[in-house]
């Protein structure tokens, strides 16, 4: 059969690694960022070929790539910001003296930042970086543990990272991770960082952190535990909760202001928005990664739901120079003490059964729902019998208490089949 336009789905253009230009005035006073485009602040995302121009840092491309920016509109270009952690030379050229530059190029240097977390006291695994060989994983095998973990040490994000496994010998995980590294188009020549393997008796114990810095010190703090459920439907893949619910992190949370303390002054910030990824190891916490920016997906909507500021707005303010005013961070307020936040798919038995009609009601519940922190509905049919569309949605909801929050979430997606995939072979995913 041939497949219809309805089937045709694929990446938007300029889906991947938005920049964003901002123009006009940025109040410091607002909080989020409907308040700063009321009060005449823009976000335009920029071409990805305009990105490639400004990237190379040859002037021609760049006065060309500028002058086409700041024609495109009638207020003034304030500068650009960025969400994930690429395009930091663009970013460089957009905000002159970009105060973020130096900590970006940091922490996008994994065994650099873990050089530099580790001289100021803050807690990291284990680590080795090398070339990609025989060797880098017989060293780490035999110095950092039987399991250990390997990921690209530039960049960040999940993309890459492979833990060692045990049933194969040295030469078959050295072609399986190449081949790892293919599928996710990095270069195999990338340095590669192999660190241990942080988790009591194989149970990791895994939060996020997101952290807003103003004026050189960290001022809120918002800690997502990270849960996975893969036995039970109706959903859920990723999970992340806030506040954490488990025994071993609330105890350990004592901890969390000394090491982020530590953490803003190894990276010498004094305006930043930080995502930090942390595991607890022999009951202390030990730094994976940390981006110089928000955390991906609906982590920024449940982390206005607690603090009452947006943390996208603040790395905005932060990443052109204009810091969001510290008086009106102090005097923020969350509109819910406890979130869910959750990835959800559609399983392979029920994908026949997915229309698109149905979904719509879906969409039209998380619309209306005053709970629902954000939504993104993904959801592509198929009469296909090979073709395989990606189906799911992402959504966040706030409430009292955890327990609630989790309920209202399964609540809203159960009955539209929602639930976790087939799970893949864990031994070849991102263990950290």
């Amino acid at each position: 059969m041939a497949a219809t336009a309805l089937d045709m789905t694929g990446p938007r253009p300029h889906a991947a690694s938005p920049v964003y230009a901002v123009y006009g005035h940025l109040d410091p006073h607002a909080l989020t960022l409907a308040e700063a485009r009321e009060r005449g602040a823009l976000h335009r995302q920029i071409p990805t070929d305009v990105l490639m121009a400004l990237e190379t840092g040859q002037p021609r491309l760049a006065e060309q790539a500028l002058a086409h920016l700041r024609a495109a509109r009638t207020q003034p270009l304030l500068g650009a910001v960025g969400f994930d952690d690429w395009w930091n030379t663009a970013l460089g050229v957009l905000n002159p003296d970009w105060a973020l530059a130096p900590a970006r190029r940091l922490v996008t240097d994994k065994a650099r930042l873990y050089e530099t977390l580790r001289a100021g006291g803050v807690a990291v695994p284990a680590f080795r970086t090398g070339s990609l060989s025989a060797t880098l994983l017989r060293f780490a095998v035999d110095n950092l543990g039987p399991r250990p973990v390997f990921k690209p040490a530039t960049g960040a994000g999940s993309r890459g990272v492979y833990r060692y496994r045990a049933d194969l010998d040295t030469e078959e995980n050295l072609a399986l991770y190449q081949q790892i590294l293919r599928a996710g188009h990095i270069d195999t020549a990338t340095p590669i960082l192999a660190t241990q393997y942080l988790g009591e008796h194989d149970a990791a114990v895994e939060i996020s952190v997101e952290l807003i810095i103003s004026a050189g010190r960290a001022t809120h703090a918002v800690v997502h535990e990270k849960c996975t459920a893969t036995a039970v439907p109706p959903f859920l893949d990723a999970v992340m909760v806030c506040p954490p619910t488990d025994e071993r992190i609330i105890a350990a949370l004592a901890q969390l202001p000394s090491l982020l303390d530590g953490i803003v002054a190894a990276l010498e910030l004094a305006n930043a928005v930080l995502h930090i990824e942390a595991r607890l190891h022999l009951r202390r916490w030990h730094v994976l990664d940390i981006g110089v920016r928000p955390g991906a997906g609906l982590v920024a909507h449940a982390a206005l739901a607690h603090t009452g500021i947006d943390p996208r707005l603040a790395h905005s303010a932060a990443s052109i120079g204009l810091p969001l005013a510290p008086e009106s961070l102090e005097t923020a307020r969350g509109a819910h003490p406890a979130t869910a936040i959750a990835c959800c798919y559609i399983t392979p038995d029920h994908r026949d059964t997915v229309r698109l009609a149905r979904h719509g009601e879906l969409a039209d519940t998380l619309a209306d729902a005053g709970d629902v922190l954000g939504w993104h509905l993904n959801v592509a049919e198929t009469r296909d019998a090979v073709y395989r569309p990606d189906a799911g949605i992402s959504v966040g909801v706030g409430a009292g208490e955890v327990a609630v929050a989790l309920s209202r979430l399964r609540s809203l997606v159960a009955p539209y089949e929602f639930a976790t995939p087939t799970r893949v072979n864990t031994e070849t995913v991102a263990a950290q």
